[in-house]
């Protein structure tokens, strides 16, 4: 082979070894996943899985909140500080989206196929209210980190790629008490817990 092609081919190969040293890949995270028992069971779907005070953070992501059948769809919204929600109206009825809580927000009264957004800066829960139909209840979930997950209607939960490393798993219900429990978690594996949530 010439010299020259193989300076070539030495210098493409430590590139594309290089590329892929960078490249960050799901096997450097863990996945949480597991059951929540919340007692009654009526309180199933007020529920949130998360991980409390994981280090670093990702780039804000869009997320929705719809309205529809006279309710919110998802009532329960898990997202990280810096998101930002666009709350949209599939009803046929003008809409109005506001939180008392925390810093507190009102976003107006809309039109059916219109939207409204607000970035949630500030973790905490906020319980998200239409005045003009106050039995409208939903909630957002705002965490200090993306890894939280809402159960589904049987309390089955995962949260994908997480950092290795020891943490708090907690439980946040509107209306119930929550719990915690200390997790380890490792590179490629998947961590099963069972939580409990009652009065």
């Amino acid at each position: 082979m010439h010299p020259t092609w193989m300076k070539h081919s030495l210098r493409l190969a430590l590139f594309l070894l290089g590329a892929s040293l960078a490249r960050p890949t799901l096997a450097e995270g863990g996945t949480v996943s597991g059951k929540v028992d919340v007692q009654p069971s009526r309180y199933q779907d007020e529920t949130v899985v998360y991980l409390k005070q994981v280090p670093g953070t990702r780039a804000p992501t869009p997320r929705a909140m719809d309205q529809k059948g006279m309710k919110f769809l998802p009532m329960v919204l898990a997202i990280q500080a810096g998101d930002t929600v666009d709350f949209l109206n599939h009803d046929g009825v003008e809409h109005n989206v506001y939180s008392p809580d925390n810093e507190a927000f009102n976003l107006g009264t809309f039109k059916s196929e219109d939207k409204r957004s607000y970035t949630f800066e500030k973790p905490g829960v906020y319980k998200i209210r239409c005045s003009i139909h106050p039995e409208m209840l939903g909630y957002v979930f705002v965490g200090q980190n993306p890894y939280a997950a809402v159960p589904d209607r049987k309390g089955r939960f995962s949260i994908k790629d997480v950092p290795p490393g020891t943490y708090e798993l907690a439980v946040w219900n509107a209306n119930l008490k929550g719990s915690e429990k200390s997790i380890t978690v490792t590179a490629g594996r998947t961590v099963e817990e069972s939580l409990t949530v009652k009065r």
